[in-house]
């Protein structure tokens, strides 16, 4: 009897060492198998999250000139031609609608010259000198309300026009009886103005539903200049832009809103 009690003991105290090690064995499956199906503890995803608000500035100076006047800006642009001034991209993660705030600081320069002459006729000098910005989405021009046709926004523009008849200088010389036989010369009058202005401006444009995914916004600028002149008449035109900032926020306006 004692060597069955014996034998009962032993295997009882095997079967025991035995259903303990299975149970250590399960609990450790369980912890791995936990860690690699947990979605949280997973590799991250490679793509860029959505974001509520992007923003860019411009420190460059670009100025465009006529008449063989010198800008002095270091950047001379092509008059009449759109150029990238700032850039920036932002993330949607749904259907959103843009609203992007672009400022400039723009400067003007122009000068009128009108000279006398002996047939009486009119001189007339004219010089114009502007900036425009428009907003291009995705490459598209025509998405930011309100200027949708991608012509652009007037951010500065000055016209300027001098005209006179005028005659020559009574001089001295004349006065005391001289002529232009005795040696009187004619000297022809003349009248310039110029106007040199510097001012920072700012404008809202509204994008509507550019839906999902990474879009690309950039601010371009075109500066313009013109001058003509007649009888003796001089004009010279320069425009130019600098400092500027452009902001983009993401948000969603009530369902089907349209202007």
């Amino acid at each position: 009897m004692k060597l069955t009690s014996l034998r009962t003991a032993v295997t009882a105290v095997a079967m025991l060492a035995v259903g303990a090690s299975l149970g250590a064995g399960c609990d450790s499956q369980g912890d791995q198998t936990g860690t690699v199906n947990d979605p949280a503890k997973s590799a991250p995803s490679s793509s860029s999250p959505s974001s509520k608000a992007a923003t860019a500035i411009n420190t460059v100076t670009v100025c465009a000139n006529t008449s063989s006047a010198p800008c002095l800006a270091s950047n001379v642009g092509p008059s009449g031609v759109w150029q990238d001034v700032m850039t920036t991209t932002i993330k949607t993660s749904n259907v959103s609608d843009l609203f992007v705030g672009a400022s400039l600081v723009t400067g003007l320069f122009t000068s009128t010259t009108v000279t006398g002459n002996g047939s009486g006729a009119t001189s007339k000098a004219m010089a114009m000198g502007g900036v425009s910005v428009r907003m291009v989405v995705d490459g598209d021009a025509t998405k930011a309300y309100p200027d949708t046709t991608g012509a652009g926004v007037t951010f500065d523009e000055r016209i300027q026009t001098l005209s006179a008849n005028l005659g020559n200088v009574f001089t001295d010389c004349f006065a005391q009886g001289g002529t232009t036989g005795t040696g009187c010369t004619l000297t022809q009058e003349q009248v310039t103005v110029a106007l040199d202005t510097t001012s920072a401006h700012s404008f809202n444009f509204i994008l509507l539903n550019v839906g999902t995914g990474s879009h690309t916004l950039k601010l371009q600028a075109q500066v313009n200049t013109a001058a003509t002149a007649i009888n003796g008449g001089v004009a010279v035109a320069n425009a130019l832009y600098g400092l500027g900032s452009l902001t983009v926020e993401a948000d969603r306006l009530v369902n089907s809103f349209s202007f």
